[in-house]
């Protein structure tokens, strides 16, 4: 009984070896776009917790992560270690936000990427806008990683670049970079250590006496009928898409949004009674764009903020036609 013990013991022993040569061969032969493709694919489920560190411009914040999966569904808790104590709480459909004065706000949301902030796009939808490259093997946070940079293909974006952790596929560095290697934003791990079960305490609020169950729902802003102005984009780069065709955002409406899978910039276009603060600026990842239009004897004026090139922003906003 014990040789078969240990015979079986050995043939084990060795399968797993053989699935973990094959696994570490898998991964060797991944394209860039594969390397995105598994992220997508895992990040989202993966069981893990960690600090990282956001930087925008000459702005740093550092952000503690607990991250996992219950039921199928992406559970989060994010919690803001610098300055005033606010803290982020993902259970499934709800996302709870936790204010300095320990006030809780259910929000509205619609997807969300492995950082919790906004959802990334499919390869198929980034083909359209980026060419997929590998940068290459490193190590971030004493962890193996694969670097995927997305090239623009018109110039009218900026780069992006992501690290992914080899075990999990989660991204432990992403930038988004000027096409002259200037970085505007950056996420970067320090600390990152994989969780090999769900443990629902991690996710409870780490402020003291706070209950989820009394949050408050935020308001959502709509516009009146006679607010509304139609109107439409004459030129926007490739790749973007409107979000009010996925639901994001009414289709008629002063404000919109568009993303081209990993970026967004806004349009919101309003009637006033004069021309000020006309211009375009660009602070860290994101422009802003100012401009003034005359129709039917009546100004309007155009704002496009968004993380896209200062020149990018202005064109669009030149592009804005009222129907």
């Amino acid at each position: 009984m014990l040789r078969w013990v240990i015979a079986m013991g050995a043939v084990l022993a060795s399968l797993l070896s053989v699935n973990a040569v094959f696994a570490e061969e898998d991964k060797q032969s991944l394209s860039a776009q594969g390397w995105y493709e598994k992220m997508l694919d895992k990040a989202p489920m993966a069981m893990y917790e960690g600090i990282f560190i956001h930087q925008a411009g000459n702005q740093m914040q550092s952000v503690e992560i607990v991250h996992g999966a219950r039921d199928g569904q992406i559970w989060e808790r994010l919690l803001h270690l610098d300055g005033p104590s606010r803290e982020i709480i993902r259970r499934g459909e709800d996302l709870y936000c936790i204010h300095p004065n320990k006030s809780v706000e259910q929000l509205q949301q619609k997807g969300s990427s492995p950082f919790g902030n906004k959802p990334l796009g499919s390869s198929r939808q980034l083909s359209k806008a980026y060419q997929f490259r590998l940068i290459g093997q490193q190590r971030i946070a004493g962890r193996l990683v694969m670097g995927v940079q997305l090239v623009p293909i018109d110039g009218m974006r900026h780069a992006y670049q992501i690290w992914l952790d080899q075990q999990t596929y989660v991204p432990l560095r992403t930038e988004l970079i000027t096409l002259k290697g200037q970085v505007l934003e950056r996420y970067q791990f320090s600390y990152f250590k994989v969780a090999t079960e769900f443990n629902e305490k991690r996710f409870e609020p780490r402020s003291v006496g706070v209950e989820l169950e009394l949050a408050q729902e935020g308001e959502v802003l709509q516009a009146s009928n006679e607010d509304v102005l139609e109107w439409r984009l004459n030129w926007m780069p490739i790749g973007f898409v409107d979000q009010a065709s996925k639901g994001y955002a009414p289709k008629l409406s002063a404000r919109r949004i568009y993303s081209d899978g990993i970026v967004m910039f806004s349009v919101y276009v309003e009637n006033v009674d004069k021309v000020q603060d006309e211009g375009t600026v660009q602070a860290g990842p994101t422009a802003l764009s100012v401009q003034h239009k005359q129709w039917q004897g009546q100004t309007h004026r155009i704002t496009v903020v968004g993380e896209v090139p200062s020149a990018t922003a202005a064109r669009i906003a030149q592009s804005v036609e009222l129907l």
